[in-house]
């Protein structure tokens, strides 16, 4: 599971700069609230869906990815994408989902 955040990492200093999303208000704009979280290591297909509501309208998506970590296996780094299903109320098959 994807959960902690890093605030005083910046995707500079993390050495994994990648091409910059949408950014959150963007997101919001589009009636889309939460955001699927994806391990670096995609090895092990790790993921978790949460709501997007505790980030600022200026921050991108790719703006968290160097500074999330695994709680299951330490790594850091996610893709992050929003979550267009986030009004579904039962949860689609897949790994992230109890």
């Amino acid at each position: 599971m994807l959960a902690a955040f890093r605030p005083e990492l910046s995707a500079q200093s993390s050495g994994m700069a990648g091409p910059q999303k949408i950014t959150f208000g963007d997101m919001r704009s589009m009636g889309v609230r939460g955001v699927l979280v994806y391990c670096a290591d995609y090895g092990f297909s790790r993921s978790i869906a949460i709501m997007a509501d505790r980030w600022a309208d200026d921050v991108r998506l790719s703006d968290l990815e160097p500074r999330l970590v695994c709680s299951a296996c330490g790594n850091r780094g996610a893709d992050v994408r929003p979550n267009f299903n986030w009004d579904i109320k039962e949860p689609i098959g897949g790994m992230g989902h109890r």
